[in-house]
């Protein structure tokens, strides 16, 4: 009976021992699988800065920075001459994997309504945002976001412009900036067009049309009326560098 329990106290003793060594052996191999996936964490990591770095490398100037609820998009002019459309979905940040990333995009200006298209496209989608100068109303103007599929529009939101503002204005303008036709923002009904022999035409916008003959000076423009009116409007650079704009004496004019 003796040897019987001295047997049962050793067997247990070992397997205590056993399930000692197990537990440990367990916990080194969860420890060590933390570790692993770790390390997984922080390649992917630094394999996503690595991306945002290499983007960020290509940018010769952006162009469009908004957001709307869903999303923030960026369109950047790169420097190898090509336009680039590039997307996160919220709560994504601009620092983090983009979720779309489109090249080889063109530029559709909208005329005498002021304003540039820029459209992407991937497979039967085309990715448009529409850069607004002019509208019949405040709201029709700005930056929008339109999705389309086999030509049928899925999408059409406003956006915030996060774009970063710039000084666009020219140290001083020569008689080439001014030269050509130019349109009041938003109803386009006021016009005047500056004619290379220094005459001038002003549209009022109700069916009246003035005449005259202008000097330019730096940045300053004196408009003199044949019905003896002067005006002195001064010119300057418009928004991204693809405007210009001429304002004073109660006007406000974009080329």
């Amino acid at each position: 009976m003796r040897k019987i329990l001295s047997l049962v106290i050793l067997i247990s003793f070992f397997s205590c021992k056993n399930s000692e060594k197990e537990n440990n052996l367990n916990q080194k191999e969860t420890e060590l699988t933390q570790k692993e996936n770790n390390l997984e964490s922080r390649t992917i990591e630094l394999e996503v800065k690595e991306q945002i770095l290499k983007l960020n490398s290509e940018i010769n100037n952006n162009i469009i920075h908004c957001e709307n609820k869903k999303f923030t998009i960026k369109i950047d002019n790169l420097k190898n001459g090509d336009l680039r459309y590039i997307s996160w979905n919220k709560p994504k940040s601009i620092s983090d994997e983009p979720n779309l990333i489109l090249y080889d995009g063109k530029v559709e200006p909208q005329g005498s309504g002021g304003g540039f298209h820029y459209v992407f496209k991937s497979g039967e989608w085309n990715y448009i945002i529409e850069n607004n100068f002019m509208g019949e109303t405040l709201e029709s103007m700005g930056i929008f976001l339109k999705l389309l599929n086999n030509g049928k529009q899925k999408l059409y939101s406003k956006m915030t412009d996060l774009t970063t503002e710039k000084d666009y204005d020219l140290k001083s303008y020569s008689k080439r900036n001014l030269i050509g036709n130019w349109w009041t923002p938003n109803y386009a009904v006021r016009k005047v067009r500056f004619n290379e022999n220094g005459t001038f035409l002003f549209e009022n916008g109700d069916g009246k049309s003035f005449k005259g003959t202008f000097e330019m000076y730096n940045k300053s423009v004196s408009l003199k009326f044949n019905n003896g009116l002067d005006k002195v409007l001064k010119i300057g650079g418009g928004y991204n560098n693809t405007s210009l704009t001429l304002t004073g004496g109660g006007e406000n004019f974009v080329k």
